[in-house]
């Protein structure tokens, strides 16, 4: 075993971009805040995967 630099560092920025998206997202929605957030992460073909962030977009009063 042992770590692929590169290849974690690849996920880490996957995961920040989808996470940057949601949030304009919610902005877009006119949400204050997300909150559950969650991250998912598959294959898709070979060779190439998807980073996946969700939660639930919320509206302060």
């Amino acid at each position: 075993g042992g770590e692929i630099e590169e290849y974690t560092q690849l996920a880490a920025d996957s995961r920040e971009e989808a996470y940057f998206r949601m949030v304009k997202d919610a902005e877009r929605l006119g949400a204050d805040a997300v909150v559950g957030v969650r991250f998912t992460t598959s294959m898709i073909m070979q060779g190439a995967s998807e980073m996946l962030a969700f939660g639930t977009a919320v509206k302060l009063k």
